[in-house]
């Protein structure tokens, strides 16, 4: 059976998700997106579903961004 990720690589690999799934948005500003989402959780007690939260936040994030620059 495989290790658990540390909470830190599981955000990491959203990062790595995200800049896939984005190309077209610099992929500095996705890292910011990501980490001032992840700040948003840093007083949380439950912590299985952060990486979860952060990404589903994020993509919400740099859709909203990239309608208002139509």
């Amino acid at each position: 059976m495989p290790d658990k990720k540390t909470e830190r690589e599981s955000i990491d690999d959203v990062v790595k998700r995200l800049k896939k799934k984005y190309p077209d948005v610099g992929g500095k500003h996705i890292e910011e997106i990501v980490e001032a989402n992840y700040a948003t959780f840093k007083q949380a007690k439950l912590r299985d579903y952060i990486a979860v939260l952060v990404e589903h936040g994020s993509k919400v994030t740099i859709v909203a961004e990239k309608r208002k620059k139509k």
